[in-house]
């Protein structure tokens, strides 16, 4: 019996969580390097994003991580923006972390100290990402790290919601 009611209350979990053709969770969130300033959501909009939830003890976050900087570098901010959401205990960590693959900053990157975007996506695991269409739909999700392969599909899909 008890094994019924954890697969159920599992199920019920998963429906809840936000899915492909769902509206994207709406945040405002401190930037890692200025946490007196803050990103809201509302402001992607118009925008493809691709929303990643991160932290620098993560072995596949370090591995995707460099594949961002460099995907990030083809496109225009002004079409397509990674959002990077660090869920570390101290933001120093991802600070560091970051220091050493992205020392342009070219990816806007936020502080998550209350790990609210990992609970209100219910992701299983880090890292998560989450490709938001313009509108503020979910269009994809990858749970786990994106490899050359996976950046290279993930690149054909913004430019078909680009229109490229």
């Amino acid at each position: 019996m008890k094994k019924l009611l954890s697969i159920f209350l599992l199920s019920i979990a998963l429906f809840a969580a936000p899915r492909v053709g769902d509206d994207a969770v709406k945040f405002e969130l401190p930037d890692i390097y200025a946490q007196n300033k803050s990103l809201k959501s509302e402001s992607l909009h118009g925008k493809v994003v691709l929303l990643n939830m991160w932290a620098s003890w993560c072995s596949g976050c370090q591995e995707e991580m460099p594949l961002f900087v460099q995907l990030q570098s083809e496109f225009s901010r002004s079409e397509f923006e990674i959002v990077l959401a660090n869920i570390d205990n101290e933001a120093k960590n991802g600070i560091d972390f970051l220091s050493k693959v992205d020392a342009k900053r070219s990816l806007k990157t936020l502080y998550d100290s209350q790990k609210s975007l990992p609970k209100a996506y219910q992701c299983p695991g880090m890292p998560s990402s989450f490709l938001i269409n313009q509108n503020g739909k979910i269009v994809d999700v990858y749970i786990g790290s994106l490899d050359t392969d996976g950046i290279s599909k993930l690149k054909q899909t913004i430019k078909k919601l680009l229109g490229k």
